[in-house]
């Protein structure tokens, strides 16, 4: 029976459907596991077939494809390890996520989830079905050419003395997850394989259920995330833990631009089972479920010098950014397109959008290594210019001169409200991040269009700001899209949308304006986050994986010094003026979208907190009439978003998030509640 255990985890960036992919990025991660000497790897929650297939996975064809890949795994196996990999199960006529245990020559047993996913952007109840607890069942002639019974279901395992069990990512989020059970069978280690999608805060809630588990089950709990933008909207962030007796003994990177990594950590069993041996908790003697494989013994480990792993608190202006430009990464290079095209406005929104595709670049050459960064351009059709160390003075100054311009084109798109602040900050952008800039005025074709309007009204219906404000500022917004769209079509590139979750709620986005588009990297931020990420880039730059240096952007300064406006009007406009003060927005929308809240509760909770403290009572109540009048008649418009990264708790998409009627009585019974409400004293 092992003393010290060496496990190892792995993170992949996985392709929905891509089997061979996705082997292959398996295979990698098991050779650089057996280069650390691991007696175990944990690989994440489907990673065969990919975490996001879908409604592919009710297709027959390709659920009976997938088990022919675990002897393609076993194969580059050693002797000696364990690997677990997800996938799906189709078992009398139900879909099940499981997760095998190989060895080289053995499949020792599928462990199926028991909870599923159903809050958020998951939906894993329309796929699966969660395996009922305590039960056990035994496959038979499953791969042809393995004929050996195949234990599945709720079982864990016994290999040469060490007790492996495991819980499937949601499994150890909820109240009685199989932890406490797996405890009372004694087991030395828990495996967490998990397709956990990235959210600010995220990460401590992670870590504490890791850390706790290790602690409260007295064993080693191993936990791993895949890892990138795998399906388009939900970005993973590669997290990957080893926590044994209470403390995490090995924490990864995170929302690394590598396709696989491997990381290890050697472990004491003997100090957890020392510490179940003085728990209170009763230990069972026999289980149906375990399986024995008396067949199978680990390699030794030396006696190793386990210490605690304690990592630094993450800045969230910068974790924000590197998921938004990983996932642009991603997009880029998994739909082979060659880069973006952005009508750069000079202000806030398009302006962070701008800065996170340079940033992409940036990170993918300092993570990947130029020869390897330029494989995946060329397979995009970009070609860019070999770097030169004695030309360029490091890669950020290689990216601007030689990749920025084949990457993106950005255009600046004037019209007669538009001034010269935005014009300057959107040409000193490009210009520093070395993007291809045009510019251009809209004010001829928004005359045109006008004039065609006007020319079949009658005279007293001619089109006049006083009467026809929104008609107008709408024609401006939409006019920018065809020319947009033309070089983005010209030039083989994804249009990028510049609207953001706080207007996008409320429906303060154009449709065919700004949110016209092939993805909308934004389109999970809220505006308040936005303006303090752009100030965060200009003060701090943006720290760089693999690298001490830092990827920095100081002409964005001509952005963050201005108020935010769509310059649409004649007079003076501010976004903040059309709606409410962003601060106040995002919190009403944080109270309705998070917590569930109706209207009422909104306006108690507003009450208590810290913007009573600067509005009055009937300000507040008509903020939150104002919020959930525009969010309920725009409801057709979040139908209509482009595909948007998921980074804060809540999301604006209708699809994979919150789902809201198109039509509805609009709250109207709520609302005049809340009219008639008096002054609230606390």
């Amino acid at each position: 029976m092992p003393h010290f255990f060496s496990v190892s985890t792995g993170v992949i960036n996985t392709i929905p459907v891509d089997l061979d992919h996705n082997v292959s990025l398996i295979k990698k991660c098991i050779a650089e596991a057996a280069q650390q000497n691991a007696d175990l790897l944990l690989l994440p929650e489907l990673c065969i077939s990919g975490y996001g297939c879908e409604d592919l996975f009710y297709v027959q064809s390709f659920l009976e494809s997938i088990p022919s890949c675990l002897p393609q795994i076993m194969k580059v196996i050693p002797e000696g390890m364990l690997v677990a990999a997800g996938l799906p199960i189709w078992y009398e006529g139900q879909i099940y996520n499981a997760c095998a245990l190989l060895s080289r020559d053995r499949i020792l047993g599928l462990t199926c989830k028991q909870y599923l996913a159903r809050t958020g952007i998951h939906y894993e109840h329309r796929w699966f079905a969660p395996w009922p607890r305590g039960k056990a069942r035994i496959l038979e002639n499953w791969i042809e050419g393995y004929d050996r019974p195949i234990p599945l279901g709720d079982v864990f395992y016994q290999v040469d003395g060490v007790r492996i069990g495991f819980e499937i990512c949601e499994d150890s989020w909820v109240a009685h997850r199989p932890g406490n059970e797996l405890y009372t069978r004694n087991v030395d280690i828990i495996l967490n394989p998990s397709a956990s999608h990235f959210s600010i805060g995220k990460q401590e809630s992670r870590r504490n259920f890791v850390k706790d588990g290790s602690r409260a089950y007295c064993c080693v709990y191993a936990y791993t995330n895949l890892l990138g933008n795998e399906a388009g909207r939900a970005i993973y962030d590669g997290d990957s833990m080893i926590a044994s007796n209470g403390r995490i003994v090995m924490h990864s990177d995170r929302l690394s631009f590598k396709e696989c990594a491997t990381y290890n950590a050697v472990v004491d069993l003997d100090e957890n089972r020392n510490n179940r041996i003085i728990s209170s908790e009763t230990i069972l003697t026999e289980d149906l479920n375990r399986i024995v494989d008396n067949e199978f013994s680990f390699r030794p480990v030396e006696d190793p010098a386990v210490a605690a792993c304690e990592t630094d608190t993450e800045i969230e202006e910068y974790v924000i950014c590197r998921a938004v430009a990983l996932g642009l990464w991603d997009f880029m290079r998994k739909t082979r397109t060659g880069g973006f095209a952005l009508s750069l406005s000079g202000g806030a929104d398009s302006a962070l959008c701008a800065c996170m595709i340079y940033y992409a670049q940036v990170q993918a050459i300092y993570s990947l290594g130029h020869q390897n960064y330029l494989k995946v351009l060329s397979a995009s059709r970009l070609n860019p210019a070999p770097y030169d160390e004695e030309k360029y003075k490091n890669y950020q100054e290689y990216i601007r001169r030689e990749v920025m311009p084949l990457v993106l084109i950005t255009l600046y798109q004037g019209s007669k409200h538009s001034g010269p602040v935005t014009f300057n900050a959107a040409q000193k952008l490009a210009e520093c991040i070395g993007a291809k800039h045009y510019s251009w005025s809209i004010s001829e074709l928004v005359a045109g269009y006008e004039k065609l309007v006007n020319d079949i009204l009658p005279e007293d219906q001619k089109l006049c700001w006083e009467r026809d404000d929104l008609t107008l500022q709408n024609i401006q917004a939409r006019v920018r899209s065809p020319g947009i769209w033309m070089l983005a079509n010209k030039f083989n590139k994804l249009l990028v949308a510049t609207s953001n979750l706080s207007e996008a709620s409320v429906g303060y986005c154009t449709m065919d304006g700004d949110t016209s588009g092939v993805i909308s990297p934004i389109g999970g931020i809220s505006k308040s986050k936005i303006l303090k990420i752009n100030r965060f880039i200009m003060n701090e730059g943006l720290k760089l994986q693999d690298s001490a240096d830092r990827c920095t952007i100081a002409d964005i300064s001509y952005v963050v010094n201005q108020q935010p406006t769509a310059e649409l009007r004649p007079v003076e406009q501010t976004d903040e003026n059309d709606l409410m003060p962003y601060p106040l927005l995002d919190e009403i929308r944080r109270l309705s979208q998070t917590l569930n809240l109706m209207p009422k509760d909104v306006l108690i909770h507003l009450t208590r907190g810290q913007f009573a403290r600067t509005f009055s009572f009937e300000q507040l109540k008509a903020f939150v009439i104002k919020y959930y009048r525009l969010y309920c008649r725009n409801q057709w418009k979040r139908e209509r978003l482009a595909v948007g990264f998921h980074i804060e708790q809540d999301s604006a998409d209708p699809k994979t998030f919150r789902r809201f009627p198109v039509l509805s009585n609009q709250f109207e019974k709520q609302l005049e509640e809340i009219r008639n409400m008096e002054n609230i004293k606390y």
